[in-house]
């Protein structure tokens, strides 16, 4: 490697520590963080045209690393990874026929074999949720030696603590969410305009911000949608009115991180009412209480019973988890329940995002979620958007 890379270090850590010999990555949040290559969301044309996903292999005990690409996408990834070598298999060819399936299996075993594992008694570390099944069978019938185990868990211990490189990454994806909350904020002054013009000019805020289009998920809901939770819900064709509710709850993907940030406003400059303050001030609350919680010694329970004890003070009960750890994928584990007693470690990064609503026949609903590091003495905010109801 031409570089030091920590997250893969930390991973065969964990790796080692269950035993596992030889790792074949196949999952988007994975392959992306052992290799620092931001592997694409399989949406598109793209997605259709190689037969199966990206895959990392990594051996242990050792140096050897390969990022498994479509042939199309190989000098990119050469470029982009911080692992040993590509492996390209191919794709959809425009002038020749190609055999996908074929190329790919045959690059699995090539780099298995590269790696040393033909004939050998080892463990080898899949993901069972992700692996797909033609290289399952290839494993099995050509492979036998090999014993398969899922290190879904190791991996998940792996990306438990974030690297100085990563919580970097989740900065700078949080910084882009400011923008679009800001934008929000702006927009929200005025009514009469429609869900889907305000998504437009907040997206092309935050593709401006991050210097170029970045995958985008989340919803913005206003008026009558914002009394339940049914995420996804929005944009839609909805012309907003004064006093209606807007809430966005939206995340991006930058460098192979995300950001998920959540607030909610009053349109067109009208004053709250008291009812719509007292929500909006009681999911502002639990926010801030189960972020003042999360510090080393504690648990990802007890930034959930700060949120309940919180929205409790109000005259209202959450309606559903506070929030949850962030980084190569949206929602990571821990998430903050009451049933999750995961301590909490410097280094940790999360989303916490409690919420109220008043449901159905209701007109108001209120979310409120910002990003915090667990830093060694406690929190610190990442968000750096303001409250739109204050």
């Amino acid at each position: 490697m031409t570089a030091t890379n920590q997250e893969l270090d930390q991973a065969r850590h964990s790796l080692a520590a269950a035993g596992c010999d030889v790792v074949l990555l196949s999952s988007l949040a994975n392959v992306t963080y052992v290799s620092g290559y931001e592997v694409p969301v399989p949406v598109g044309a793209h997605a259709e045209m190689a037969y199966g996903p990206d895959l990392a292999l990594c051996v242990v005990g050792d140096e050897g690393s390969w990022m498994i690409v479509p042939a199309g996408a190989a000098a990119g990834a050469q470029s982009a990874s911080r692992l040993d070598g590509v492996i390209p298999f191919d794709g959809f060819d425009s002038f020749n026929p190609t055999d996908s399936h074929v190329s790919y299996v045959a690059s699995v075993r090539r780099g298995l074999v590269d790696a040393g594992f033909a004939n050998v008694r080892a463990t080898l570390g899949v993901e069972h949720r992700y692996l797909p099944f033609a290289v399952s069978a290839m494993l099995a019938d050509e492979f036998p030696r090999l014993g398969l185990m899922d290190v879904g868990d190791a991996m998940q211990q792996a990306r438990l603590i974030k690297t100085e490189r990563e919580i970097a990454l989740l900065r700078r994806a949080s910084h882009v969410a400011d923008v679009g909350h800001r934008t929000l904020a702006e927009l929200a002054q005025t009514a009469g305009q429609t869900e889907f013009d305000m998504w437009k000019e907040i997206t092309a805020r935050m593709f401006a911000a991050a210097g170029r289009d970045v995958p985008v998920t989340g919803e913005l809901v206003t008026g009558p949608r914002t009394t339940t939770v049914e995420y996804p819900n929005g944009p839609r064709a909805r012309v907003t009115e004064p006093g209606d509710a807007a809430l966005m709850d939206i995340s991006q993907r930058v460098g192979g991180y995300w950001s998920d940030c959540t607030n909610t406003h009053v349109i067109g400059g009208v004053e709250p009412t008291a009812e719509q303050r007292r929500y909006a001030k009681a999911s502002q609350a639990a926010c801030e209480a189960a972020i003042d919680a999360l510090r080393p010694g504690n648990l990802a329970s007890d930034a959930w019973a700060a949120a309940e004890a919180a929205f409790r003070s109000f005259g209202l009960e959450p309606a559903h988890y506070a929030g949850h750890q962030i980084g190569v994928v949206v929602n990571e584990l821990p998430r903050l329940v009451a049933y999750d007693h995961t301590p909490i470690q410097a280094g940790m990064v999360f989303s916490v995002e409690p919420g109220v609503y008043q449901g159905p026949g209701g007109t108001f609903g209120a979310r409120s979620e910002k990003m915090a590091l667990v830093t060694p003495t406690g929190p610190e905010i990442l968000s750096d958007f303001e409250w739109g109801i204050r």
